[in-house]
């Protein structure tokens, strides 16, 4: 139902606009809505982790930040790849050319 109703909206745009080159709708599914809850958490979690790694150096601790700013990008990778599956995961309908 969602789906038609996206269509019929998007044709009514591409007729009522003929302006416009090109009408794209994307409306994310389920999957697609957790993959970016969990890309969003594993950004916070790489904030969080650079936090620390400043603290550690600011305190001398060179290997404790060291590792924590490792974690950080292990925790910004994993936002990237959930980031790029949402993108894939949602529905997509383009008309026009």
């Amino acid at each position: 139902m969602r789906r038609s109703t996206a269509v019929t909206f998007a044709l009514f745009l591409s007729v009522a606009a003929p302006a416009m080159a090109q009408v794209i709708i994307q409306t994310p599914n389920g999957a697609a809505t957790q993959d970016e809850m969990r890309a969003q958490r594993d950004r916070a979690d790489a904030r969080r982790d650079m936090s620390q790694a400043h603290r550690d150096a600011a305190m001398g601790d060179y290997q404790g930040a060291a590792d924590a700013q490792r974690d950080a990008r292990q925790d910004m990778h994993a936002a990237h790849r959930e980031q790029e599956r949402a993108q894939d995961e949602s529905t997509t309908v383009v008309i026009g050319r």
